[in-house]
């Protein structure tokens, strides 16, 4: 009996080899057992592992149980690893789900800085140029299958910071703090239209504040749907959003709109070691202002990417919403956005 477990190891270890040797990452990411997945991602990487699966799994691949089949066995042949990974541990109690991407960039540099925002808290001391730049982003479910249903309610939260950690002379301050608490329906989609598969549906709740008190004030709640569409190794998420009204004396910035626009586009190309993304808004009127921000991750260690950003135009944050932006950085990322 001995040896015939052992047999069964070994075998599921070669089937999962040879079944990462004619598949992708997304074939790798719908084994259900731990040890072949991680097998079938050892043979992608040409590594030897040391983590056959259990002698009970087969090495097929296997479609997860809070994942449709009919999702899962796309033409196109390309499921997020990582949308997987969320259905799959979303109930875990220790593990963090991530939700924007987080990253650190230790050194940025801006051409073009707010002077005017920054002499009416720092008074007396000029702002830097380079200062340091991160985001953290993370998510937890609050209901799952909603109903019966596979549709989830997640819970939100992104901060992104802007630190003056080279300004001696100010005490190194935090410039500006943006926080992003938001409710998101989340609703798994299954349409196809020429070779192009609508992955996922959203509807969230967003409220996003830099919590300075006025003049520095600056907040708004907004309405976002957005649809997450893939193709391969390229993702896309078109969103579009609708501010919700505040009133005149309560609204610390009424001209947002005219910067942010009213919507995005995101969209990351996935290589095994490399990614590029972008991010896109345009208010599309005459009086025309936007934004586009560059993203470049290339292999740095196995648990961090090298991050380069670039970002020119308006509204990276609350407090810049009106001003024009030209800034770049480099630092880790941890996450990608999806």
């Amino acid at each position: 009996m001995k040896y015939q477990v052992l047999l069964a190891a070994m075998l599921a270890t070669v089937g999962a080899r040879v079944a990462a040797e004619n598949s992708s990452l997304a074939d790798c990411a719908r084994l259900v057992d731990d040890g072949a997945r991680l097998t079938c991602y050892d043979a992608l990487a040409g590594r030897a592992s040391s983590h056959p699966p259990a002698p009970d799994q087969t090495p097929p691949v296997a479609v997860p149980a809070t994942m449709p089949a009919s999702i899962a066995t796309a033409d196109d042949g390309f499921i997020s690893p990582r949308k997987m990974d969320e259905k799959a541990y979303a109930n875990k109690r220790f593990v963090i789900i991530s939700h924007n991407r987080n990253y650190l960039l230790p050194l940025t540099y801006n051409s073009n800085i707010n002077e005017e925002a920054w002499r009416e808290q720092h008074p007396g001391t000029g702002m830097d140029q380079a200062e340091a730049k991160f985001q953290i982003s993370f998510k937890a479910i609050i209901w799952q299958n909603i109903l019966g249903q596979d549709i989830d309610l997640w819970g939100a939260y992104t901060q992104e910071n802007w630190w003056q950690v080279y300004n001696t002379d100010a005490s190194a301050p935090f410039r500006e703090v943006d926080y992003e608490p938001e409710l998101i329906l989340s609703i798994p989609n299954d349409w196809h239209f020429m070779g192009v598969h609508n992955t996922r549906l959203d509807i969230s709740f967003n409220h996003q504040s830099n919590g300075s008190s006025k003049p520095e004030s600056r907040s708004w709640n907004r309405l976002i749907g957005s649809a997450l569409f893939e193709h391969r190794n390229f993702s896309l998420e078109a969103s579009a959003w609708y501010r919700v009204p505040e009133r005149k004396k309560d609204d610390d910035n009424p001209d947002i709109d005219k910067y942010m626009g009213n919507g995005q586009l995101q969209g990351i190309w996935k290589w095994p070691e490399y990614t590029l993304g972008f991010t896109f808004r345009n208010n599309l009127s005459s009086d025309n202002k936007g934004a586009i921000q560059l993203d470049w991750t290339f292999p740095l260690s196995e648990r961090f990417s090298g991050y380069i950003q670039y970002f020119n135009g308006y509204g990276e944050s609350l407090i810049d919403y009106d001003e024009s932006t030209n800034r770049i950085g480099i630092g880790v990322s941890l996450t990608d956005p999806f």
